[in-house]
């Protein structure tokens, strides 16, 4: 069953739900079966999310091992300092930034404090459904959800983010986490190993979802 984001999709880029088929001689290329493998896959992966989660767990080996290693690291250290991170990435990071930090301004082009806590809650939420590891259909439509709210066709103009400063702060989050990580870690190597690199398959999981809805495909 299509999901309502998946509809909405189909409805903005209908060429992408045709079945492809070879009218002649001009594309050839159709009637390779090579191609026709890709362009299903290219078009499943488009319009389930689920069978995108899975195309996208192989090519990064993203396995049980990776869901056990963050699950711990939640445990041991995401979760006692969720607080912590937070804060820093609000108070020190976003509102000092001469980019991000216009959408955090009042009218008078001040940093309004009410609004940055409600940003900041709502990423809590965000971050909370990551950390509870439930890699469903629920959770990436929701994960999906976030991104395309952020993008006029979907969402409100005045939300638009663009996608440069999304991967701009992804990274940075993500650089920040590790250090912490590396810091908290340092005298234990294989499990330092073993978070960040689960984290970092999970990071692009998530970056490649919660852009689906930025561009055209051909773009």
């Amino acid at each position: 069953m299509a999901t309502a984001m998946a509809e909405a999709w189909m409805k903005t880029f209908p060429m992408e739900a045709k079945t492809k088929k070879s009218t002649g001689k001009p594309i050839p290329i159709l009637d390779v079966p090579a191609f026709n493998k890709a362009w299903n896959i290219y078009r499943d992966t488009s319009m389930d999310i689920m069978k995108r989660f899975e195309y996208m767990s192989n090519c990064l080996n993203f396995t049980d091992k990776d869901t056990a290693a963050i699950k711990q690291s939640v445990e041991e250290f995401v979760a006692p300092n969720l607080e912590k991170i937070l804060d820093h990435i609000y108070w020190e990071k976003l509102i000092n930034d001469p980019w991000l930090s216009r959408w955090f301004m009042d009218d008078t082009g001040k940093i309004s404090n009410e609004y940055v806590k409600v940003r900041r809650a709502r990423q809590k939420i965000f971050i909370l459904k990551i950390v509870e590891c439930k890699w469903d259909e629920e959770f990436w439509n929701y994960v999906r959800w976030v991104g395309a709210v952020h993008v006029p066709i979907f969402g409100n103009e005045d939300l638009y983010i663009p996608m440069r400063l999304n991967i701009a702060l992804w990274g940075y989050i993500h650089q920040y986490l590790f250090n912490l990580l590396a810091e908290a870690y340092k005298n234990e190597p294989e499990k330092l190993q073993k978070f960040t690199t689960a984290w970092t398959k999970l990071f692009w999981l998530i970056i490649d979802v919660y852009h689906i809805d930025y561009f055209a495909p051909w773009m």
